[in-house]
């Protein structure tokens, strides 16, 4: 799969943010924090967690070295006695080698991508410093009229034969009960899973086609001859502008997945 676009994924940025903002409202960080931010994209979150860490460390990492090439130059951006306390790296987040390290992990919008999440829960847990917290963000849009039209579209000639290949295996996100089982089985305490939906204007449902092209589109188009890519996003803007029924200003319906729990401090 070709790399992220940091500059396209930034485009709705303050829509990208609210869920963010959930999390910030309810997350305590005191001075001293030992944070990972895990699939930490352009690192403006790794920033803002370190900026409420007054004394702390933050470690972003993110498996694009694009995106991880973007945040080193806002790290570079920023005043020494903040930029000197964030750090960023490409590694793999679903392999995270590190033993009660981290007082808090947390990870917004990256854990849909990887496979096996009662394996990379358990690692995380792990990582935990014991007493530690954890916050994880997903979409769980997966029955919203955009993403029902893409699995649609997908299925017809003559897309389908061109996208054999895509694998989509893993998208569809498990329900919030079924979390909150996996991570009392690992060991979390003071589970709390839910959903929340959020509510982003748009100007026309062309906009939702570049919100996905940022993201949920990129195993489609990256499959795609760069011939046929132009083409299957006209036919994507078609079935959604019908699907929603219009060209003009609509609101987007999105539904995230909240996961939070703590390590047992003993």
């Amino acid at each position: 799969m070709s790399d992220w676009e940091p500059e396209l994924y930034n485009r709705f940025r303050r829509y990208r943010y609210e869920p963010v903002e959930a999390i910030l409202a309810r997350l305590p960080i005191s001075a001293d924090e030992r944070i990972a931010d895990l699939g930490c994209g352009s690192g403006e979150n790794t920033i803002e967690l370190a900026r409420r860490a007054v004394a702390g460390r933050v470690t972003g990492i993110d498996s694009s070295p694009a995106m991880i090439d973007a945040a080193n130059k806002a790290r570079a951006e920023l005043p020494p006695a903040l930029g000197d306390r964030v750090a960023f790296m490409v590694g793999d987040i679903s392999r995270l080698e590190a033993a009660a390290q981290y007082s808090i992990i947390f990870s917004n919008a990256a854990l849909q991508w990887i496979p096996h999440h009662r394996d990379v829960l358990s690692a995380w847990f792990r990582a935990l410093a014991p007493g530690g917290r954890m916050v994880v963000q997903m979409p769980a849009n997966d029955r919203e009229t955009a993403k029902v039209e893409l699995g649609n579209l997908a299925r017809e000639e003559p897309w389908r034969s061109m996208l054999s290949g895509v694998d989509q295996s893993f998208r569809e996100v498990p329900p919030p009960e079924k979390y909150a089982s996996i991570l009392h089985e690992i060991g979390f305490i003071e589970v709390d899973c839910y959903y929340h939906t959020f509510h982003h204007p748009m100007l026309s449902p062309s906009e939702v086609v570049e919100w996905y092209r940022a993201t949920g589109l990129r195993p489609f188009i990256n499959a795609l001859p760069e011939r046929h890519r132009a083409p299957f996003l006209d036919a994507y803007r078609g079935r959604l502008e019908r699907a929603y029924g219009t060209t003009a200003k609509m609101t987007f319906g999105f539904k995230r997945l909240f996961i939070w729990g703590r390590r047992p401090a003993a």
